[in-house]
């Protein structure tokens, strides 16, 4: 049943204090974020009671409510239509019906943020990685399902149409092939510099004409360092620029600042991040493989076991360039199907608890988080459902270990990076070997999830 837009703000103003009291709002795939002025004005139990929200999340810095795919997004333009908050998405804000640039706005607010909230380093750093990966999830998603059905029609209905399934295929290549440039434009955002700048230094590392240099005996290589290699570029140019600017001021700062950025940050990726960047992706590549091929079925149970907690804490952004680089490495993504057992565990446990449970409103909540898990959207399921009891979430775990062993001992490997997960990413696989114990793997997650849930028990939620 769609969400009820106009009685979710009414509940979620009530219980935050009012409008005044929200200082910023923006969305993801599945929650609404929020900040306020006032902690002491926000009812955390009013706010996980509010009918159709799956979830509460306090990131230490923003209030998360979980409440699905789409009415996330619906949700915050609902909000948006009504106030004018500070947008926390990165786009342009209004104050005061001022608009003015995030960038500007930041240096402000930067010392009281610091007095008020503090974070770990460790979570400031996932936070980045996040911000500069996750706005590329659903191009992931939508080319991550045209190359499945591309492979699937190449080997069916597209059999003698060669070119047929070649277009589908090439309408599913085309995030990939413009990537780096779209992750160093993130990547330069995301630290404070001039966006466009991460487009040049992604365009000089990823040149064909450098092939044609060579250097101390060597010529160097187009794309070598993958993302990997683009993320530091980006960072190290964000801090040359941000000194620059200091130093230079008026027309100089128009004119140096962009070459010296540009011309000494081009320089030390090509000499020093690339080739740095370069070995440590073959050691990622060779490491991940080594890894599997002597760990097998235990390493695929610790993966997938320690997954949940990951996303929980929200340190799993941080794997995301990992991804990325086996995929540009190996061809293909041998750590996310075993990673994807995770969300296939807490199916299962989300499954006992729904058939044991006696409270109806909870039976309401997981039966509309259960079919988004199936989907790989594990969000409501983790927050709504298996956390706050607990004991659940134990079992989620458990259960994944299954089926990521499974998984990892038959060498299961994605077609993709990232993005499409949960039962859709049976499409995005390298061959029928791996679709099939893909499968095997995923239902044994369930299975087993669904049976250490059951025999450990939970302690029903009480009905309000």
């Amino acid at each position: 049943m769609p969400a009820d837009l106009s009685y979710m703000y009414e509940k979620i103003l009530e219980a935050v204090g009012g409008a005044d009291n929200i200082s910023g709002l923006g969305c993801c795939m599945t929650r609404l974020r929020f900040t306020v002025k006032d902690e002491a004005l926000v009812n955390v139990q009013a706010l996980r009671k509010i009918q159709d929200v799956a979830g509460y999340f306090y990131s230490g810095v923003q209030h998360q409510l979980i409440v699905g795919p789409s009415t996330a997004t619906k949700l915050t333009a609902y909000f948006n239509k009504r106030h004018k908050f500070i947008s926390l998405d990165g786009g342009q804000m209004e104050v005061n019906n001022i608009r003015i640039n995030p960038a500007d706005f930041a240096s402000e607010t930067k010392a009281a943020v610091k007095r008020k909230y503090s974070t770990n380093r460790i979570s400031r750093i996932c936070g980045h990685i996040g911000n500069i990966f996750l706005p590329l999830i659903p191009a992931y998603i939508g080319s991550g399902l045209l190359i499945g059905i591309s492979n699937i029609l190449a080997k069916t209905l597209l059999a003698d149409c060669p070119n047929a399934a070649g277009l589908i295929s090439l309408l599913g290549q085309g995030i990939f092939f413009y990537l780096n440039a779209v992750v160093g434009y993130n990547a330069s955002k995301e630290f404070g510099a001039t966006p466009v700048f991460g487009v040049a230094f992604a365009g000089i590392l990823n040149a064909p004409a450098l092939a044609n240099i060579t250097l101390f005996g060597s010529p160097l290589e187009p794309g070598k360092g993958g993302v990997l290699a683009v993320l530091f570029v980006c960072w190290l140019g964000s801090l040359l620029e941000t000194q620059l600017r200091r130093i230079l001021k008026g027309s100089s700062d128009l004119f140096l600042t962009p070459l010296l950025t540009i011309a000494c940050g081009g320089l030390v990726a090509l000499l020093v991040i690339q080739p740095i960047a370069g070995r440590a992706s073959v050691w990622l590549a060779v490491g991940t493989q080594w890894m599997l091929g002597h760990g097998g079925m235990l390493v695929g149970a610790v993966l997938s076991g320690t997954f949940l907690p990951l996303v929980m804490l929200g340190i799993h952004q941080s794997l995301v360039p990992i991804h990325q680089q086996l995929m540009d490495s190996l061809g293909a993504n041998p750590l996310f199907p075993i990673l994807c057992m995770a969300g296939a565990g807490q199916v299962g446990a989300a499954l006992a608890v729904l058939y044991k449970t006696r409270n109806t409103q909870f039976k309401r909540v997981i039966k509309n988080a259960i079919p988004v898990g199936l989907l790989g959207i594990g969000e409501p399921l983790i927050y709504g459902v298996t956390l706050p009891l607990f004991k659940p979430f134990v079992g989620a775990c458990l259960g994944a270990a299954f089926g990521g062993a499974l998984v990892a001992f038959f060498h299961v490997a994605s077609a993709i990076p990232f993005g499409v997960s949960g039962v859709v990413l049976l499409m995005a696989l390298s061959g029928a070997h791996s679709v099939i114990f893909y499968a095997l793997g995923y239902l044994l997650a369930v299975v087993a999830g669904f049976v250490i849930t059951w025999l450990m028990g939970f302690d029903d939620p009480t009905v309000d």
